[in-house]
């Protein structure tokens, strides 16, 4: 596959003969409803830019590649993303402080690589299998996202993956994230109240100042995560839950119990 030629003078007639070409389209400016009713499987999008503010309306982005693509404060509302790649997107908007929104969207096997989410929120939105990695998430709110798709008490697959991230300020409330990894994940001032996190892989995780009420941590792993001022008495539940030696102090102190160092 060859690279195309495209200019940012693209226009609606030359993107739909490119995007039927299977060649990747590079350094475009395009419209958000220029996909309306288009095929965008196995396309690839290289640098390319949308509109600010720009309206995605049950577009399908089913297996599509984006790579350096920005989408300023978008909005994806009924879109099917399934199996879609983004690697160095942004869907922060700088000018106004504010952050995308994937609305009753399909977000399952998706893969976010190193994109800024700051400020995006996923209302009602499916998330099974859903990967971010390297991405910024602050203030992000997952609130009321699906990470169903059971069969019986276990997940299909791992719900939901966030290796080093940050999710600092992000809502990740009221959520069902068993055996979900969050590891290397900067979880400062978040909110995990009432949030089910099962069997989860918490390793090398910062979990300082979160909102952890009613939080499940039965048989996580919090290896070498930073604590912080964790109250096992607020959670939910914390039975065979792992932490290293050098933690147990941490955790002794608060349930109010004073450790003497030998």
């Amino acid at each position: 596959m060859t690279s195309s030629d495209t200019s940012t003078a693209l226009t609606y007639e030359k993107f739909s003969a490119l995007l039927e070409s299977g060649r990747p389209i590079e350094e475009a400016e395009l419209e958000a409803s220029w996909l309306e009713g288009k095929d965008l499987r196995d396309a690839q999008f290289l640098n390319c830019s949308f509109e600010p503010e720009g309206d995605f309306n049950s577009v399908d982005f089913r297996e599509s590649s984006w790579k350096d693509t920005q989408f300023p404060a978008c909005t994806f509302k009924s879109c099917d993303l399934r199996e879609a790649k983004f690697e160095n997107c942004s869907f922060y908007y700088a000018d106004t402080r504010a952050g995308g929104c994937f609305r009753h969207a399909d977000l399952s096997n998706v893969e976010f690589h190193n994109c800024d989410l700051r400020l995006t929120i996923f209302p009602y939105s499916q998330m099974f299998c859903i990967t971010f990695q390297n991405s910024r998430l602050t203030g992000a709110s997952l609130a009321g996202c699906d990470f169903g798709k059971v069969a019986g008490k276990r997940a299909l697959k791992t719900r939901a993956t966030f290796t080093d991230c940050q999710l600092n300020y992000a809502t990740l409330s009221d959520l069902d994230l068993e055996e979900c990894i969050l590891t290397d994940c900067d979880l400062t001032n978040s909110n995990l109240s009432n949030t089910n996190l099962t069997n989860a892989d918490l390793k090398r995780s910062t979990l300082s100042d979160a909102e952890t009420e009613d939080l499940d941590l039965t048989y996580a792993d919090l290896r070498g995560a930073d604590l912080g001022a964790l109250f096992l008495t607020s959670l939910r539940g914390y039975r065979g839950m792992i932490v290293s030696a050098s933690q147990q102090h941490l955790l002794l102190h608060g349930l109010g119990i004073k450790v003497d160092l030998d």
